[in-house]
């Protein structure tokens, strides 16, 4: 966190660069040049640093300056003419803002100039109209120049120069270190910085695994290089998120006296940095969503007290970085957002029919909130009610790449979150490719690679309804097929490798299958012609290290285009399937002897296998058999459970249970059906090697601990640390489903 001395260097450079432009207005100003223009910029000198004087708590500094804005607002109505009078009573406003600039800049305290007798020169040349030079102390005119509220206390902060050593250098102030350059300048900078990015990468894939040495050493000096001057060229981007904060005080102020409300605004990482040009992108959606919060979340005094509240409502303003972005976040401790009137507003838009609201829940709900044409208001005003606004901001944050999300609870208030890059114009990458194409998706989206092979890509992805899903650690994942997306005339082959890459977009998350993986490298966006543009789908374009473009696939998009209807609900609604899928998962029921019935995982059901008695063999007191090369132990339900079972004579009747390159073969008796089993059916009445009991066909089921019986045939079984341990076994459930059917049918009359 930045800390105050740091905040008032800033606001000191650019104030005394703002001043320095000032002087020339007002040199110009009665020349033949002279235009409003001119006054205009002197107007916006003077009235963003009399707001920042209200966040940083320089109230004489303030007063000051809104005495001349005052001045120059009737010079620019046309109520007094520009004359030589006017423009010297500014000249001296604007040498006692820099008097006083300079007294906080070397002390850190504003009372070390006196700044009254410039506000009364102000306020005599307004009511006689000349200046007549300092006029004699009196009493302050409210009426004409009303004083800002009264400002806290400011702490004394430390000195930001220090004094100079007898024979050392003069350190620079802070006008002295800091220039302007003209934006353009930096982005041809920047475009340049970009070309040597990709010449970079080009170079360092040539002197990938090379013998000339001279060549590995020379592409990395250059790659050290790049990235150092490409980190400085960023910086030189980079601005803090204050500079659009700046503003908001006066927006609250202002707004909360209009609609009748109290608010307190805090502002917390007001150093959080972002890319210029990002910066100047969001500026309107975070206006207007902390104009929503003051207009529909906080409530009006009256109310609050009603509620329980303090009178006064809290405004934050929160910026901090996660993950590779900026977040930002607007949080107000209003009324919250109903998601019952959100419903209600909704069916009486037409924007969705009763039955599909009833049918929603409080997140899908609150997303409602970005449709077009969609508004709480219950009365249009000038600040609200028109239904234009949410999916505007949605539109614009998208536009450059981040998302906008909102949690609300009623009653204790709303918060909206932007998730921004923290740049458009460098960016990781991972390449992929797609029928022969390369793609480049922004590292930002990704958030895991799934890869499966021919034979797990034909039973790994089930379908629900139409829509292709696939089970990743429980939860359905929406499946889209990157060549289906861009409607791609080729073909796959059945038997080709699959990879799934796990993308985030909003509050979405989907499987985008692709043919290839290729690799992560920084990508240099490029701008796309008014054609592919039109496409919707790509958010730009690159030229990789080996010299092909690719296309910079725009993830909100494709969600947007490829998750309609069947898929889209099911990512909806995968919390309530992904409970119903542990709830009501298929058992393999089978007797163990003596009539009793046990009920086994059918996600752990690799096979069924009938093995000759005379295949069993001892090692070390367990009983194994040689099963498809390996050593299998085997696992005695009857002995475990203490069944009478006849198992020296019998042939054996074995489920087979696979994790990795192991197996343990659990021996049964008969295989009896493959039933559903609904876990909230299930009684804690259970024994040893038994996790519990239930009721499956009108017949009393025991419920198998599979672990514990496996441990007993082979105690080394979960120790090798095979990632398979933590696999989703719903997988294995479905890849065996049909094996499992088959056997049955053969088994079960035996």
């Amino acid at each position: 966190m930045q800390d105050r001395g740091d905040i008032v260097r800033g606001f000191l450079a650019r104030s005394f660069a703002d001043l320095d432009q000032a002087d020339r207005d007002l040199e110009e100003l009665e020349g033949p040049r002279g235009s409003s223009a001119l006054l205009d910029g002197v107007w916006r000198t003077l009235t963003a640093l009399a707001d920042s004087c209200d966040v940083l708590s320089f109230s004489h500094l303030g007063r000051v300056a809104y005495a001349g804005e005052r001045l120059v607002v009737e010079l620019r109505d046309g109520t007094r003419s520009i004359d030589q009078p006017a423009t010297s009573v500014l000249e001296r406003v604007v040498d006692v803002i820099r008097e006083i600039l300079l007294s906080i800049e070397d002390s850190g305290a504003e009372d070390g100039v006196a700044g009254e007798a410039v506000i009364d020169e102000v306020r005599g040349f307004l009511e006689i109209g000349a200046s007549v030079g300092p006029p004699a102390a009196q009493s302050p005119t409210p009426s004409l120049l009303p004083a800002p509220l009264p400002a806290p206390a400011v702490e004394r902060i430390p000195t930001l120069t220090e004094e100079p050593a007898a024979d050392g250098p003069t350190p620079r102030t802070a006008s002295d270190a800091s220039i302007r350059v003209d934006v353009d300048l930096l982005d041809a900078l920047m475009r340049q910085v970009g070309e040597l990015v990709l010449a970079r990468n080009q170079i360092t894939r040539l002197a990938d695994g090379t013998v000339d040495l001279d060549l590995a050493r020379a592409s990395q000096r250059l790659s050290l290089i790049a990235s150092e001057l490409q980190e400085g060229v960023m910086k030189t981007r980079m601005q803090p998120i204050d500079n659009v904060w700046s503003k908001m005080p006066r927006i609250v102020r202002d707004l909360a006296a209009t609609c009748g409300r109290q608010v307190r605004l805090e502002m917390v990482g007001g150093d959080t940095e972002l890319d210029r040009t990002l910066l100047e992108a969001i500026n309107d959606p975070l206006t207007h969503l902390v104009r929503n919060a003051v207009d529909h979340g906080i409530e009006s005094p009256p109310e609050r007290r009603t509620a329980g509240k303090p009178a006064v409502g809290v405004l934050t303003l929160r910026a901090y970085h996660a993950g590779g972005q900026v977040v930002i976040e607007i949080t107000d401790d209003g009324k919250g957002i109903d998601p019952g009137r959100v419903a209600a507003k909704a069916v009486e838009g037409g924007l969705r029919t009763p039955e599909q609201a009833a049918a929603m829940g409080a997140p899908e709900l609150l997303q409602l909130l970005f449709l077009p044409g969609f508004s709480m208001a219950e009365v249009v005003t000038k600040v609200s009610g028109r239904g234009v606004g949410m999916d505007v901001v949605r539109t614009k944050v998208e536009a450059i790449g981040g998302t906008v999300e909102v949690d609300s609870a009623v009653g204790r208030g709303t918060t909206w979150r932007l998730r921004i890059p923290l740049t458009l114009a460098i960016m990781p990458a991972l390449t992929v490719e797609s029928d022969g194409e390369f793609y480049a998706i922004p590292q930002v989206s990704l958030l895991e690679l799934v890869a499966l092979d021919g034979a797990k890509a034909g039973t790994g992805i089930e379908y629900v309804n139409s829509a292709a899903v696939y089970r990743l650690r429980g939860a359905l994942l929406p499946l889209l097929a990157l060549r289906d997306v861009l409607e791609s005339r080729g073909g796959r082959k059945s038997d080709a490798p699959t990879v799934i890459a796990v993308l985030q977009s909003e509050t979405e998350r989907f499987g985008l299958i692709v043919d290839r993986v290729l690799n992560t490298e920084e990508i240099v966006v490029k701008a796309l012609s008014a054609r592919l543009k039109a496409v919707g789908l790509y958010a730009g374009a690159t030229l990789l290290s080996d010299g092909r473009v690719a296309l910079i696939l725009d993830v909100q998009a494709i969600a947007h285009r490829g998750l309609p209807g069947e898929s889209r609900e099911v990512d909806r609604t995968a919390a309530t399937l992904t409970a119903a899928t542990l709830l009501a998962k298929q058992v393999l029921v089978v007797g163990i002897g003596g009539g009793r019935r046990v009920a086994i995982p059918l996600e752990v059901v690799t096979r069924l296998e009938r093995l000759r008695h005379e295949v069993i063999e001892h090692v070390g007191g367990h009983e194994v058999v040689q099963y498809r090369g390996q050593i299998v132990p085997l696992a005695r339900l009857d002995a475990l459970l203490g069944a009478p079972g006849d198992s020296e004579t019998q042939d054996l009747l074995v489920v087979v249970y696979a994790r990795g390159e192991r197996s343990v073969a659990i021996v049964v008796e008969e295989i009896l059906d493959i039933v559903d089993d609904d876990a909230r059916q299930h009684s804690q009445i259970d024994g040893a090697g038994l996790v519990g009991s239930t009721v499956l066909k009108d017949r009393v089921t025991e419920l198998l601990d599979v672990r514990r019986a496996v441990l007993a045939a082979d105690p080394t079984f979960f120790d090798d640390g095979d990632p398979a341990d933590d696999a989703d076994p719903d997988s294995a459930a479905s890849a065996a489903m049909n094996t499992v059917r088959s056997m049955h049918d053969t088994l079960v009359g035996v």
